[in-house]
């Protein structure tokens, strides 16, 4: 449920504006990372400038001779180790302290949730953006690993160029190492385009290594000004390391590193969907936020615009909040008061607020911690609030004297302090309950479809409203609540220009007797069923129900014989009476409906006795009769076994009315 919050909470204030400018870059994907030592070690691995004095620590009792760790390179001491003993033994140590579990990794975490850094460079030989990113991240530490990184285009690209322990022969630490190690490599190629086509953040990276310095150097000679912004962070950023960098042109951030990315990865967070709805591909890629954070985004898209979006909460306890202003421009203030009966529980009904009649000031929108309205644009032309149901459920609908019953139904429950609210939503009919927690009153709308195809279920639905309009009280069962709700009879208002409940009800069981006496299946209009067509089943279902009809006229057929020449020849032949099989045909929903009669007449007499002296010249092989009664007593009524065999013969007697 949406909340209005008198005042507004300040947003936090960015360390300087180089943060904030480096975040808005980071949160549309135009900055790789270069990441040193200096960023795994709240991990607890060791930093560059620690690993001498550990390499020298594991030789033991070191003669005079043996660097000072405080002043020796770390390839310095690296060679010395390696003299001391060999190169497996240094890559075993190493191993021993940047494979073994991390005291934590959530900041690399936090990088990997926001996914919005496509390639990280680094020096470390750690797996903690391995560990956070998963199968997310494809590994480059070798020029044959290159293509991969354009096989997975989705995935994040990790450069380790100093190597990976999980290579011992790609490791970069001695200086055979370095002598090996080809500045003009094909991962340098690379590394040298990304450089041009991206801003870069150093992060925990000194950038003492000279092929870095040269690349950085010849990249600002040559694009100037045109160059993308680049970032050094670090917690202290004295005077002499200003001066040593001050040939790259760099924007300086003097915070921790861990803080910085903890800065940068909520920023991203905070406005995700913001920036989402402005590139679609980010929001995309956001789903995974949204879900940490406790909602969904149900979108629609139209040419690649996103046309609709809305956050639906997927846990109980993520609720949004909004910091507005609104005031009316008119004496009318019903929008003010459907929106404030919204947002204070008591209504569950969508509002809509227009400009040319109030005011619409947002200070700040936001679900759990994420904006969810640009904060940039401060008015509005209209504003929209739908509330989403705090609980989905089934329920049944049951009538306590009749047996008519909804199964299985889909609903959503909306609740507050003051009301509660039942929606079902189903193919045929709108259910909504509403019901005030105080006084226990509630309220019912129930609108169904005119045509409704499958005929036995239309019959309970409509039996089962005309029951509780009748006087039967109606029962709602469900997973959703405890026990049940019982709600007595009460009148419902219908639409104007639809029957009632009871004549929906009456038409369905007609259509529903027909179908199971004759054993068919009738397919109904999507659209109507006309005033003809409800007479016609209303006619058809009384006479399976057993009613007589009175019939105008019968067709009998006889062969052309010697005997109904005689027959026909007797002037003196009295009303004849009759009785006998038929069918009588309808014509509805575009199928011929066959149903089987049984015919008595009296006092009968022939119309056609021309038509068939006429037959009998012409020597036909068939004669048909057609008999009226005198005095009115035909009648045809239904039979209630027909035989199937007679139903379909063509010398059966026709009645038409």
């Amino acid at each position: 449920m949406s909340e209005i919050h008198p005042t507004i909470s300040p947003a936090l204030i960015p360390a300087n504006n180089e943060l904030n400018a480096l975040c808005e870059l980071i949160r549309h994907e135009k900055v790789i990372l270069w990441v040193g030592s200096g960023f795994s070690s709240y991990a607890g691995y060791p930093t560059g400038s620690q690993l001498p004095a550990i390499l020298l620590a594991a030789l033991g009792e070191l003669p005079s001779d043996a660097p000072d760790p405080r002043s020796a390179s770390l390839k310095e001491v690296a060679d010395y180790y390696v003299a001391a003993k060999d190169r497996d033994s240094l890559i075993y140590l190493l191993k021993e302290h940047y494979c073994k579990t991390p005291l934590r990794f959530d900041v690399h975490e936090s990088l990997a949730l926001i996914n919005r850094v496509k390639y990280i460079i680094t020096t470390n030989y750690d797996p903690l953006f391995e560990h956070a990113y998963g199968d997310r991240i494809v590994k480059i530490a070798h020029d044959d690993e290159l293509p991969s990184s354009t096989d997975y285009p989705e995935k994040t690209v990790l450069l380790k160029i100093h190597g990976d322990l999980s290579d011992p022969n790609s490791v970069v630490i001695t200086s055979d190492d370095y002598d090996k190690f080809d500045k003009d490599s094909i991962i340098w190629g690379k590394i040298r385009s990304l450089l041009a086509e991206y801003s870069v953040v150093f992060i925990g990276y000194s950038i003492s290594d000279p092929n870095v310095e040269e690349m950085l150097r010849d990249i600002h000679k040559r694009l100037k000004e045109r160059k993308h912004p680049y970032y050094f962070i670090d917690s202290k950023i004295d005077e002499k390391m200003r001066v040593h960098l001050s040939d790259y042109a760099l924007h300086y951030i003097e915070m921790d590193a861990t803080v910085a990315i903890d800065y940068i990865t909520g920023n991203t967070i905070e406005y995700a969907f913001v920036d989402g709805m402005k590139n679609p591909a980010l929001l995309s890629k956001s789903d995974q936020i949204f879900d940490r954070k406790g909602f969904r985004v149900d979108r629609s898209f139209t040419a690649g615009k996103i046309t609709h979006a809305s956050l639906v909460p997927t846990r109980p306890g993520v609720h949004s909040s909004i910091g507005l202003t609104l005031s009316s421009k008119t004496s009318e203030s019903s929008d003010l008061i459907d929106f404030h009966n919204l947002i204070t529980g008591y209504s569950f009904e969508p509002v809509t607020l227009r400009a040319p009649t109030c005011d619409i000031t947002i200070r700040k929108a936001e679900m759990n911690g994420v904006i969810t309205i640009d904060p940039t644009i401060k008015t509005f032309q209209y504003l929209e609030l739908k509330p989403h149901p705090v609980k989905e459920a089934l329920v049944d609908l049951q009538l306590e004297q009749q047996p008519f019953r909804l199964g299985n139904l889909r609903a959503k429950i909306y609740n507050s302090a003051v009301l509660l609210k039942l929606e079902i939503e189903d193919p045929d009919f709108t259910f909504t309950l509403y019901v005030t927690h105080a006084t226990r009153a509630g309220k019912i709308n129930f609108e169904t479809h005119q045509i409704i195809s499958d005929i036995d279920r239309a019959r309970t639905i409509y039996g089962l409203l005309d029951g509780w309009i009748q006087g039967d009280n109606l029962k709602i069962l469900s997973n959703g609540f405890d026990g049940s709700l019982t709600i007595p009879s009460q009148s419902v208002d219908n639409t104007p220009g639809i029957p009632s409940m009871r004549e929906f009800y009456q038409l369905y069981s007609d259509l529903s007797d027909i179908q199971t006496v004759l054993k068919i299946k009738l397919q109904l209009p999507v659209d109507e069923i006309k005033a003809e067509d409800c007479e016609i089943i209303c006619q058809v279902a009384t006479l399976l129900r057993g009613r007589k009809e009175l019939i105008n006229e019968v067709t009998t057929t006889f062969s052309n014989t010697e005997q109904i020449h005689t027959l026909l020849n007797k002037k003196d032949t009295p009303g004849v009476q009759f009785s006998g099989d038929g069918w009588k045909e309808f014509s509805l929903f575009n199928k011929v409906i066959k149903v089987p009669v049984v015919i008595e007449g009296f006092d009968l007499i022939l119309t056609n006795e021309h038509e068939i002296q006429a037959a009998i010249q012409r020597g036909d092989k068939d004669l048909r009769f057609r008999w009226k009664s005198k005095t009115g007593k035909f009648y045809g009524r239904f039979a209630t076994f027909p035989s199937d065999e007679k139903v379909q013969t063509g010398r059966q007697k026709e009645v038409s009315q």
